[in-house]
């Protein structure tokens, strides 16, 4: 695993400021080619059950049919990558779509490859501590509630969650730990907050080493099968090398089709990359899985949830609602 190391992004000062936390660049990340065809590309990647296909189509070799050669550096969050990927270091993001969404909103031109999730019962949920006493979502007003960036889907998720049951968001204090999901069980069960926001396997390894507990799960509400991650390139880099972005497409929807219906296979993949026991991977929820070109509608969704829930603030809502934001990251595709 790469080590991650803050630098200074002067080229995304003004995103940087609106999307707080946006400061860091993976270590040892190799830099994207200046020109010409891309046969190796760089892939950032949160740790999680919802990248199954990314790790499928590494494992199986689909990504060397294509004649890439696809290195992974893991991150916390897909905020914590985007000035790094402004910047010209990394190719692709494999994460959230909510940073992406709003640094699009702020001025920033990305586009979205493929889908890689949509939520599931318990794919992600609001653990607490075993012992913590917290039996309720009104238990937490006054709280610390830990995530894996700002900003992000965790904080989106959360506070939809906390909307919808008579709580406002405000109510509750969101923590990032920049160390993201990995990390989050041990600092929950240290006490560090009173709550996470915990992706699967993490759900289960909360579970399994610390007892802690599933308060809620996000799979409910105005965020029943959501839209959770995919994989995003900067407009530039798609634009400049449509080749290799195109043959990455075609090899995450090989993977994306396998880790859909073999379950079994996007569970050895996530266990291989994750390096997770089989008691962990066996029992772990998995996310769905999309297969095929991007659906617009489904990432309008997003958009349209982090309106409703002040993610995004007021002064987007005609690009969000006549759909012209999301439209602007989902097409048209590189040519293949």
């Amino acid at each position: 695993m790469s080590t991650w190391n803050p630098r200074a992004a002067s080229v995304v000062a003004v995103l940087l400021l609106f999307l707080a936390g946006c400061t860091g660049a993976p270590g040892g990340v190799t830099l994207a080619a200046a020109s010409g065809p891309v046969q190796d590309i760089t892939v950032a990647a949160i740790p999680a059950s919802d990248l199954a296909g990314l790790y499928v189509a590494q494992d199986q070799g689909l990504f060397a049919r294509q004649g890439l050669h696809v290195t992974i550096t893991k991150i916390p969050s897909s905020q914590a990558v985007i000035a790094a990927q402004l910047s010209g270091h990394v190719d692709i993001s494999a994460g959230s779509y909510v940073p992406y969404i709003a640094a699009q909103a702020a001025g920033a031109r990305f586009r979205i490859l493929a889908e890689a999730s949509t939520l599931q019962p318990d794919s992600r949920a609001l653990v607490v501590g075993a012992n913590s006493g917290i039996t309720s979502l009104a238990d937490l007003v006054g709280k610390k509630i830990g995530v894996n960036g700002t900003n992000s889907i965790g904080t989106l998720l959360i506070s939809a969650l906390l909307e919808e049951n008579g709580i406002s968001p405000g109510k509750v204090k969101f923590v990032t730990d920049n160390a993201g999901f990995p990390a989050m069980p041990g600092q929950l069960e240290r006490g560090e907050w009173q709550a996470a926001f915990l992706a699967e396997p993490y759900v289960t390894i909360a579970g399994e080493q610390d007892g802690e507990q599933i308060l809620a799960d996000f799979d409910q509400g105005a965020t029943v099968s959501f839209p959770i991650d995919g994989y995003v390139a900067t407009q530039g880099w798609a634009r400049q090398h449509p080749k290799a972005a195109a043959a990455f497409v075609r090899a995450i929807e090989q993977g994306q089709a396998i880790a859909a219906s073999d379950p079994t296979a996007a569970r050895t993949a996530i266990g291989k990359a994750d390096q997770l026991s089989p008691e962990v991977t066996g029992v772990m929820i998995l996310p769905d899985y999309p297969v095929g070109p991007v659906d617009e509608e489904r990432i309008q969704r997003e958009a349209a949830v982090m309106l409703q829930f002040g993610t995004l603030g007021r002064r987007y809502a005609a690009e969000i609602d006549q759909g012209t934001l999301v439209r602007s990251m989902t097409g048209p595709a590189p040519a293949r």
